[in-house]
C-alpha cells in the first residue's frame, strides 16, 4: 500500500495521498 501510494504520488509530482493521485493523475 505505502509503496503504491508513494509511486503514484511520485508519478503525479507532489508527495500527496491517494486523493492527490486520483485528483492529479
Amino acid at each position: 500500500m505505502a509503496t503504491q501510494t508513494v509511486e503514484s504520488s511520485s508519478r503525479s509530482g507532489p508527495k500527496r495521498t491517494n486523493a492527490g493521485s486520483l485528483l492529479k493523475p
